[in-house]
């Protein structure tokens, strides 16, 4: 699995991506950032390793054990961790969900 296995997110992946992202940073102006599938967790919200590990609890608490955001990032290079993308996640879980 890489970062480039990705389907397009719909609004509702999207938004719940928002509040997934809000919820782990503490920063509730991401809910109305603008936030689409393209948006990268490095480059356009200065996510760091930490910021991403706390993604990873908000998401298996809203989602379930089946979600493993750490054991996705492990298996990335790091250019794919670069450019990783809210869409990218979004795709992820929701290939986790089916």
């Amino acid at each position: 699995m890489t970062a480039d296995d990705t389907a397009p997110a719909d609004d509702t992946a999207l938004a719940d991506m928002a509040g997934a992202l809000a919820a782990a940073t503490g920063d509730d102006s991401l809910l109305s950032a603008g936030i689409t599938a393209t948006t990268r967790l490095e480059g356009d919200l200065y996510l760091d390793s930490l910021d991403v590990a706390a993604l990873g609890a908000v998401l298996r608490d809203r989602f379930g054990t089946t979600v493993d955001l750490a054991g996705y990032v492990a298996g990335l290079d790091i250019d794919q961790i670069i450019a990783l993308t809210v869409g990218d996640i979004a795709a992820y879980v929701d290939r986790c969900l089916q």
